[in-house]
């Protein structure tokens, strides 16, 4: 009897064990999802928050020429500093850029429920001028000649009044005192162009000797006799001459 009594306490005290162990596991499981529902109530609550953040975006107004391919990189478009979270949240819209119309063009950023506008103006696209033909003169001149000072008179091409303007001339090299050929340059938008100027002297040798020979012809023509005399002498001795 006493056997069995012992045996029923022990169970009782077992059985009360058991349900100790368990109530405290129950417990705590209990506590475990009252903290996890906390902290995705604390994360909803701060997605919630995000959703009304307001911002103040500033853009550019920008120039660019005609058929100028528009940037699709929200970033070229910003005058401020923000944060990698609100550019990647940034919507451009350039749709109304026609960028093969010169004119002036609103564009758009969005974020989230705001809208901030920006201004393009298109240009009419500069051609820049073609490139001026520069043909320098090679010029003969008497010693003791002047020599001009106006650039037109030492290039081939005709040029308008602001194309010599920006020309320079170089005849530092050239002594019209004495005969020779000498080289002068005109610079021209950082490129030099060379030729020469010929000097000659005003009463060339060969010409002298011609009209010496001219007037030794017509004194043979009046004396024919005397020329006759004087040739066969001039033989003779040229004869000698070839000899020797």
């Amino acid at each position: 009897m006493d056997q069995k009594i012992r045996m029923v306490t022990v169970s009782t005290f077992a059985l009360l064990g058991i349900l100790c162990i368990s109530s405290g596991a129950m417990y705590s499981s209990m506590q475990a999802n009252d903290e996890q529902q906390k902290v995705l109530v604390v994360v909803q609550q701060k997605r919630i928050s995000n959703t009304d953040e307001t911002i103040d975006l500033k853009l550019k107004n920008l120039e660019i020429e005609a058929n100028t391919p528009l940037s699709v990189r929200v970033i070229d478009y910003l005058d401020c500093a923000v944060t990698d979270e609100v550019l990647g949240n940034l919507k451009l819209d350039t749709s109304t850029v026609n960028v093969t119309q010169p004119g002036t063009y609103s564009y758009t950023v969005s974020y989230l429920d705001q809208t901030f506008t920006g201004q393009i103006v298109v240009l009419e696209k500069t051609t820049e001028p073609e490139a001026q033909t520069i043909t320098l003169k090679t010029l003969n001149i008497k010693v003791g000649t002047v020599l001009s000072t106006d650039i037109a008179d030492y290039i081939v091409e005709t040029l308008s009044d602001e194309v010599k303007a920006q020309m320079t001339l170089d005849l530092s090299q050239v002594n019209t005192s004495q005969a020779a050929t000498y080289q002068y340059t005109i610079t021209y938008q950082n490129s030099i162009y060379t030729s020469n100027i010929i000097v000659t002297n005003d009463q060339p040798t060969l010409a002298t000797g011609n009209n010496d020979t001219s007037t030794s012809e017509t004194t043979e023509t009046s004396e024919q006799g005397e020329s006759s005399t004087t040739t066969g002498e001039e033989n003779s001795s040229n004869t000698t001459e070839k000899v020797e």
